[in-house]
């Protein structure tokens, strides 16, 4: 015999929409009276062929996300290499998920309006053939997220990330690299990287994770992953700090902030909820203006006194560089990666200012800089759009249905708007915040499935009326 326990949504027309394991499906014919929460037991031979959600099942889909997302944090490793995995990876996952990628895209069309526009952007382009290229390359980028945002089971998704995350951070404290900072000789931690804020975002995203996965094994009594993930944060979160990461460590007060409203918020009722939501995204609303408008006064505030340099590292004069260089030609832009070219004495200027003698993995350390000198104001527009329409579906499906994954996606939306003011995120091509960004904006809840027994029809609801109720048994709908 094999026990499951699911949620019972509603019951209608002879009906009863349950959630198994974390996937909604319909349940025909309904049981006639059936408490919110149960126990039911009956044995696998007659249980419907898809109501069964073995092991197998739920590690092919974490060993799918680890697959197509650990190459985009071990790219600057694997070079060439791991690009070619990536590409690979993303290709061969979308012809075998074709119709579930055709169907996301009829309902998340405004997560492709930036890559399209990207590859648009050659037509105007200072260097058309380099827009080609990365554009394409920006594309399969967004692909890849696509891929991850409707997975068949949306916690065996997190856990993919998750163990992705985890491999990550044990070679980078194995390597422990480091860089020195400012002119007293300090050392900030750098892992696999060069660089100490790309260490550090990459912690803050893993520990993100590792929360969640942790807080989904302590309700299962899963006691090793929960071991697993509280460890794996603590350590997440000690790269964090020896990167000396203030705007990392700054997206992560929020991210945690985000947290704290998110499991408050799976308490309440569905109107209290979405109106919480809903004033947290006005709030976010009227601080992107602020940051918008005049960005530089709060963010030279907080430098100061956090004891940091007021420039945020020679971040103003680049924002000060991309307002002059969009000037001529502000609402089509330079095109897709034309700027940031070998040749450009813009762009050599820009990187002897900032030191990079290899000339070459440079941005203007904001996010709507660099979308205004690639794309335009038109780009930045269709990048808000896709923002916050992303945002507000996530809000909405969150509203309707407090589950786990979607709130793991509220926090990295938190920590993500936290760091776009400062940081170029969602424009990289093979990176993996590009990949979290759109896959977040993308989410899509599992489709409904209908479910009929396949050898016994009134077995399933038999089981289901002399069910017993179970009052400690945990929602499954998450």
């Amino acid at each position: 015999m094999a026990v499951h326990a699911f949620h019972v949504q509603s019951i209608t027309w002879g009906r009863a929409r349950i959630t198994l394991y974390g996937e909604t499906r319909e349940l025909e014919p309904a049981p006639e009276t059936v408490p919110p929460t149960y126990m039911v037991a009956w044995h696998e031979t007659f249980a419907p062929a898809e109501a069964r959600l073995p092991a197998r099942s739920v590690r092919e889909d974490a060993n799918f996300a680890f697959v197509l997302f650990a190459p985009t944090l071990f790219l600057g490793e694997l070079g060439s290499g791991g690009a070619l995995l990536f590409v690979v990876a993303t290709f061969a996952a979308a012809l075998v998920r074709r119709r579930q990628l055709g169907e996301l895209l009829r309902r998340r069309w405004y997560v492709v309006l930036v890559p399209a526009w990207a590859l648009l952007s050659t037509l105007w382009s200072t260097a058309p053939l380099e827009t080609v290229k990365h554009s394409c390359e920006f594309a399969i980028t967004v692909l890849a997220a696509l891929l991850l945002a409707a997975p068949r089971n949306p916690r065996a998704l997190l856990h993919g990330l998750f163990w992705a995350f985890v491999l990550y951070t044990a070679v980078s404290v194995a390597v422990g690299n480091t860089v020195p900072v400012g002119e007293n000789g300090a050392q900030a931690f750098s892992g696999l990287t060069e660089s100490k804020n790309e260490e550090a975002n990459i912690a803050a995203c893993g520990l993100i994770a590792s929360v969640f996965v942790a807080l989904d094994a302590s309700r299962r009594r899963r006691v090793l992953l929960c071991a697993i993930a509280i460890a794996a944060g603590v350590l997440q979160l000690l790269v964090c700090f020896a990167a000396l990461s203030a705007g990392a460590l700054a997206g992560l007060t929020v991210a945690f902030g985000a947290f704290l409203v998110v499991v408050a918020l799976r308490r309440v009722g569905r109107f209290p909820r979405g109106a919480v939501l809903a004033l947290c995204g006005a709030v976010a609303l009227a601080l992107a203006v602020l940051a918008e408008t005049s960005a530089h006064v709060p963010l030279e505030w907080a430098a100061r006194e956090l004891g940091k340099d007021p420039t945020l590292t020679g971040r103003t004069y680049l924002w000060y560089r991309a307002s002059e260089l969009t000037a001529p030609d502000p609402l089509l832009g330079l095109g897709f990666g034309a700027f940031w070219q070998q040749g450009n004495l813009d762009a050599e200027g820009l990187w002897r200012y900032a030191g990079i003698t290899g000339r070459a993995g440079f941005n203007f350390h904001n996010t709507l800089y660099d979308a205004l000198v690639s794309l335009g104001a038109i780009g930045v527009a269709l990048l808000c759009f896709a923002f916050a329409a992303g945002t507000a579906n996530l809000a909405a499906g969150y509203a309707r249905r407090p589950a786990l994954v979607p709130g793991f996606w509220l926090c990295m939306a938190a920590y993500t708007f936290v760091r776009m003011p400062t940081e170029c995120v969602g424009l990289t091509e093979f990176y993996f915040s590009t990949v979290l960004l759109y896959a977040m904006l993308a989410w899509s809840r599992p489709p409904v499935r209908r479910l009929t027994p396949a050898r016994r029809p009134a077995l399933l609801a038999y089981a289901c009326r002399i069910g017993r109720r179970v009052q400690s048994a945990p929602a499954a709908g998450v």
